[in-house]
């Protein structure tokens, strides 16, 4: 091989070949084979070197890349009887309203939502409507109906849903004879079987319901709650430990949707039309970025995609919704840009109006 010069630099090398890379090994550059179909260039175990490995997916939580969903949920003034059972979906890439893929074992509502890479997941419910402890699974690829997956370890609802690469969570919410819980459930994303029913594996720092959820790639996030909190709460996936408080929401929030995506937290609407964020690369409190929904509404379900947050169904008593809707919910569905933060834009509508549905966002 004749000699290059690079930036002044002489490179000898030998043996060369076509894909091969050059690097610096402290003292001389040195040649590197080119690697296989499917390996990337990465890092060795003791960062001294580059070398090529088998390519890993990553993973991204709850974040989806192709469709939202919204299942099940409220829409009965009461609360008592079941509710629809249906799955209703979006796309992520054309605005459009939603279209009924299949329906959940039992209709229920302030139940929690989860997001495998292949399923999307609904777990318990409140107790003034109809009670379980199920947790549904459907499959993204196919669709249609859901299947039972397993059990909660403690039945409850109003609580919120966070999802890592392997297991769902279920955390926070209320109980039968108690307020609120500081529970975190765990369940996984493997085939169903009493194996994959939750179990109890730590605890928030505070119990709360109607809190709102986020998931990034190593952590879940539970912010705010009814009565007044405002705490943002950061729990591991890699181990099995207890909440730790890593900030605050600027403001009081209840009942408010929320998305991930994937670099920040958000907490969508609730006792205000405000969308707010929180970072995940450092702790601390929440900011209000200047973006909105178009109305103030609570209840609704927060979906986010790679570069949008969705926020869909919800109500709000003092706003005039068509007639003949209890508490003026709504099946409107906004997105709007983490880039921007900017203001949400209505960009469907779902089958039903309906609130408290569970959110789930899809990774196929």
């Amino acid at each position: 091989m004749a000699i290059q010069k690079i930036s002044g630099v002489t490179i000898d090398l030998t043996s060369q070949a076509s894909g091969d890379v050059a690097y610096f090994d402290g003292t001389d550059w040195v040649r590197l084979a080119k690697g296989e179909i499917g390996e990337v260039l990465t890092m060795n175990e003791s960062e001294t070197a580059p070398e090529w490995a088998v390519a890993v997916p990553i993973c991204h939580g709850a974040t989806g890349t192709v469709r939202g969903y919204c299942a099940t949920g409220n829409t009965v003034n009461s609360g008592a009887g079941e509710g629809p059972r249906r799955i209703e979906r979006w796309s992520f890439t054309t605005d459009s309203n939603a279209t009924d893929v299949g329906d959940v074992t039992l209709g229920r509502h302030h139940s929690s939502g989860q997001s495998s890479e292949t399923h999307g997941y609904i777990s318990g419910s409140a107790a003034n409507g109809p009670v379980t402890s199920a947790i549904d699974r459907w499959s993204f690829a196919t669709e249609g109906n859901a299947v039972d997956h397993g059990d909660l370890a403690i039945q409850s609802g109003l609580g919120t849903g966070q999802s890592s690469c392997t297991h769902g969570y279920h955390t926070g919410g209320g109980i039968a004879g108690s307020s609120s819980t500081n529970h975190i459930q765990k369940f996984s994303f493997a085939s169903s079987g009493s194996t994959n029913n939750a179990t109890d594996i730590a605890n928030l720092t505070v119990g709360r319901a109607c809190n709102s959820g986020a998931s990034s790639s190593e952590y879940g996030y539970s912010a705010g709650g009814g009565g007044g909190l405002t705490t943002i709460d950061k729990f591991p996936f890699a181990t099995d430990s207890n909440a730790t408080d890593v900030g605050d929401c600027d403001s009081e929030t209840s009942s408010a949707g929320g998305t991930s995506s994937l670099t920040h937290g958000y907490i969508v609407g609730g006792t205000t039309e405000n969308i707010r964020k929180y970072s995940f690369a450092s702790d601390g409190d929440s900011v209000d970025g200047g973006a909105n929904l178009s109305d103030s509404r609570h209840a609704l379900t927060g979906v986010g995609s790679e570069t949008h947050g969705y926020a869909a169904a919800g109500y709000n008593a003092g706003l005039n919704y068509p007639p003949g809707q209890p508490n003026n919910a709504t099946e409107t569905i906004e997105k709007f840009d983490y880039a921007t933060d900017s203001n949400a834009t209505d960009v469907g509508d779902l089958v039903s109006w309906k609130w408290y549905a569970s959110p789930v966002g899809s990774q196929v």
